[in-house]
């Protein structure tokens, strides 16, 4: 259970995202620290990009049973901090939607949206297959690496964002 709200409720991830642009515009400087990690992960998602794309070219076509479903395309509460702290607004979610329909961002070529901009549960979900290759794929273990790092950067992120709100809100 998260400590965090669900943001996969219309009026909550409303609030959410006023409180988050209210606070990231009115104390810009307060959250520094926060917005340099954003910009890190963001850059480490990047790097990571053409690898996972290289894999998904070989796995998903040959998919089954589409994994790229509703319930991993919401936004929760650590992925609108991180956007709002890069300074981006997260694109208009449908919600409502149930979790076993396909993704409202899955196009006819995959995923409609820049890897560095979807939603965690989209990012750090790799299907069976998916990660049979990635596993076996060369530069494994620097891919691993790098998301053990991106983690460790994720957690810091939160956890500045949440003394720093602590300490205007509290």
């Amino acid at each position: 259970m998260s400590e965090y709200p669900d943001c996969r409720d219309l009026q909550i991830y409303n609030h959410v995202s006023l409180y988050l642009t209210e606070s990231f515009n009115q104390y810009a400087y307060k959250f520094k620290t926060v917005k340099e990690l954003a910009r890190k992960i963001k850059e480490g998602i990047e790097e990571m990009n053409p690898f996972i794309q290289k894999n998904t070219r070989t796995v998903c076509p040959n998919c089954k049973e589409v994994c790229c479903i509703s319930k991993h395309g919401y936004y929760n509460y650590e992925d609108l901090v991180y956007i709002h702290a890069l300074g981006l607004r997260p694109p208009d979610n449908e919600f409502g939607r149930k979790d076993s329909e396909p993704c409202q961002f899955l196009s006819g070529h995959g995923c409609s949206m820049e890897r560095s901009f979807r939603p965690s549960g989209c990012n750090w979900y790799f299907c069976d297959p998916l990660l049979e290759q990635i596993e076996k794929s060369p530069g494994y273990l620097e891919f691993d690496n790098s998301m053990s790092h991106l983690a460790e950067l994720w957690m810091k992120m939160m956890e500045e964002f949440a003394q720093v709100s602590n300490l205007l809100y509290f």
